[in-house]
């Protein structure tokens, strides 16, 4: 996947609507006519998530840390920042969020517009994937720091549709006397149109599958502002594949026990799971580099509730992924919770 950081002054413009000529449509139906039986016990299909009451009671309270030198991310803050303390909330609260309008998807596939979000979706996992490794050979190479209109791509994975866009993701944040850092990511754009709800219409792509691999196509570039850049990876990445085992790993500092997302997060079994998994971390790694994980769990979770993201499993992996950082920094510590 080409993440070619380039510098730019530029800023979010509303775009207009429209949308490209793509395979997917059939691809999403057929997919989601297999997939309607799917239950939510499934292995694949985790239950885990912190209750709203719990969240809203215990919302003002905080964990407050003392590392030598580590970062404290405010709402609007890039994980950069470096100061003294810490203060991190208790739980992550989730915001109201609105639903994916049929406008969003008939802007990008006017064919899926009166088709059932959840099929679209479903239909997207299968598909997530190939699609992702299309993206893993593009390569881009911008010839300037003028970020243009378009950018000529090298497509080196024909496997599966074409890119439409590329974004050009930054942050509102820039330290004093610094320029504007912009990271570009190819995107498809029905992937973040069926789950972002804060997403403006993109501008119009029409991009076509060339014949032979390593053939060149444009892409329009769309400027994001997004809380935290540096993480966008991780979103994008789960946004493709749904698989929330290789969240979790880029996440955490080792590999999270999978009935700490698989089973009933109410029963003493997982309760007690955790406390020694975190435990476990606590005794292996410094809590410095505790913190510099919370700090990337913190990072994503402001950029899905800048997005308006509402995914089941996404919640659940930000649940665990934070529940257990948070203990385990309270044993490091010697802070309770």
């Amino acid at each position: 996947m080409a993440n070619s950081p380039r510098r730019s002054n530029s800023e979010n413009t509303p775009p207009t609507p429209s949308y490209p000529k793509s395979k997917v449509r059939g691809g999403i139906q057929g997919s989601s006519r297999r997939r309607r039986a799917r239950s939510a016990g499934s292995p694949h299909h985790p239950r885990y998530a912190v209750g709203h009451a719990k969240q809203k009671a215990t919302k003002q309270q905080s964990l407050l840390i003392n590392p030598s030198s580590n970062d404290a991310a405010s709402p609007d803050a890039s994980p950069a920042v470096s100061m003294s303390a810490s203060t991190l909330p208790r739980y992550l609260p989730r915001p109201s969020f609105r639903q994916v309008t049929k406008v969003t998807i008939a802007s990008v596939a006017p064919e899926l517009a009166d088709t059932e979000l959840g099929y679209i979706r479903q239909g997207l996992q299968c598909l997530g994937p190939r699609m992702l490794q299309v993206l893993a050979g593009v390569k881009a190479e911008p010839s300037s720091n003028v970020l243009p209109l378009e950018l000529d791509v090298v497509v080196n994975d024909l496997s599966s549709d074409m890119p439409t866009h590329m974004l050009a993701v930054y942050s509102r944040h820039v330290p004093a006397a610094a320029k504007r850092r912009v990271t570009l990511f190819p995107i498809h754009n029905i992937i973040l149109a069926a789950h972002c709800a804060n997403l403006p219409i993109l501008p119009p792509s029409n991009v076509t599958r060339p014949d032979v691999a390593g053939s060149t196509i444009s892409l329009p570039i769309v400027p994001l502002c997004i809380p935290a850049p540096d993480v966008f990876p991780h979103l994008s990445m789960f946004l493709y594949t749904k698989r929330i085992d290789h969240l979790l790993t880029s996440l955490l500092p080792c590999p999270v026990p999978h009935a700490l997302y698989r089973d009933d997060p109410k029963s003493e079994a997982v309760l007690a799971l955790l406390q020694q998994f975190s435990d476990e971390l606590a005794t292996s790694h410094s809590a410095e580099t505790l913190l510099t994980h919370a700090m990337l769990v913190n990072g994503l979770w402001r950029n899905v509730c800048a997005l308006g993201i509402n995914d089941t499993k996404l919640w659940c992996a930000l649940d665990v992924a934070w529940e257990v950082l948070m203990n385990a920094l309270a044993v490091s510590t010697g802070k309770r919770l």
